[in-house]
């Protein structure tokens, strides 16, 4: 085997060979002969004589270079910053509003090439407006609920509970002027049945129209709170003595219920004046003051007007509804004494 000296160089520097083509690789040309012993190499650059042995230096025919190393492509570290393909354009759309771009690659010890995916700033800062608007509007549809279920409780409220403030001595020794009070309105409720049957059919009407209590009528010894038949601008507290249908009279300091006395244990006095027997007529009540001496009350309301009128009767619609609780003063808090009056033997 002869080289040749003009022969074309490998990447080393060494001549090929002339009867091999440079462009075979290691495993075409075949194995290559060892050097004879005692052979010296050539010098770098020098030509070798046409009869010389063939010599290839260890690993000239086989090394290639290397390729040059590429950073891989920066991905975030977290699962819940990847990529997205949002509606409306904003692959980051999943990405906190919060988030700062305040640092550098160098500061974080990446590459350089380490933000060619970031988050550009402005599409953060443009989250971070639309999540404040957002917060805004979540806000104010909360006040506006909670205000709206605010009025909602206040007037289901005042449906069913009345504050009353007591004015006068009428109802002393049992309540006193300046008194604050709670009406319970709900307990005298009365509803039409009529209309109720139309709506849920399974409840029986009233043949006669009449409306029906609720829970319960207001029965003797309640004290209640209604509007003066006399002028329905002022509001009144009495007890009841007279309900529908029975018979009173005032004689002999004594108040008489279907000609029976009634025992009295929560009056301040017994009464100094008379009242001639009268019978209660449907729907309407007759009231007194505890302070039976100091009080402007049934026994006094007929005076005023003629007895066809029936001037000394509460009409039920006018009752607000039964004293309940005291609640101020301080001393005075609890609840209110409604008794459960009942005539006793003549």
């Amino acid at each position: 085997m002869s080289y040749d000296p003009a022969g074309p160089d490998d990447s080393s520097g060494h001549p090929f060979p002339a009867d091999q083509d440079p462009a075979q690789s290691a495993a075409e040309r075949g194995p290559v002969a060892p050097a004879p012993q005692g052979a010296v190499p050539a010098a770098e650059g020098a030509m070798a004589p046409a009869d010389a042995p063939a010599v290839t230096l260890p690993g000239a025919s086989s090394w290639q270079p290397s390729p040059p190393v590429q950073p891989a492509p920066w991905q975030p570290a977290s699962p819940e910053y990847r990529y997205v393909d949002a509606p409306d354009g904003d692959r980051y759309a999943d990405v906190p509003a919060s988030l700062e771009l305040s640092y550098t690659a160098a500061d974080l010890g990446l590459s350089p090439g380490a933000y060619q995916g970031a988050i550009p700033y402005e599409n953060v800062e443009r989250r971070r407006r639309a999540s404040s608007g957002t917060r805004a509007r979540r806000v104010g549809r909360e006040l506006v609920e909670t205000l709206i279920l605010a009025v909602l409780i206040f007037f289901a409220v005042k449906a069913v509970v009345q504050n009353f403030r007591v004015e006068g001595s009428s109802m002393d020794p049992s309540l006193h002027t300046d008194q604050y009070l709670l009406v319970n309105k709900a307990l005298y409720f009365r509803v039409n049945m009529n209309k109720v049957h139309d709506l849920l059919p399974f409840i029986p009407g009233d043949d006669n129209g009449q409306k029906r209590h609720l829970f319960r009528a207001p029965r003797r010894g309640d004290v209640i709170v209604f509007k003066y038949p006399g002028d329905v601008s002022r509001d009144f507290i009495k007890r009841v003595i007279g309900v529908p249908g029975d018979t009173v009279e005032v004689k002999d300091e004594k108040v008489y219920v279907n000609g029976s006395p009634l025992k009295e244990d929560y009056i301040k006095a017994a009464p100094n004046y008379t009242y001639a027997p009268k019978t209660v007529p449907p729907n309407s009540y007759w009231v007194l003051g505890d302070n039976r001496n100091n009080s402007f009350d049934s026994h006094a309301w007929g005076q005023s007007c003629q007895p066809s009128q029936q001037c000394d009767f509460v009409p039920e619609e006018n009752i607000i509804g039964q004293a309940w609780i005291s609640y101020w003063p301080r001393a005075s808090l609890g609840f209110v004494n409604n008794k459960i009056i009942k005539p006793s033997a003549p």
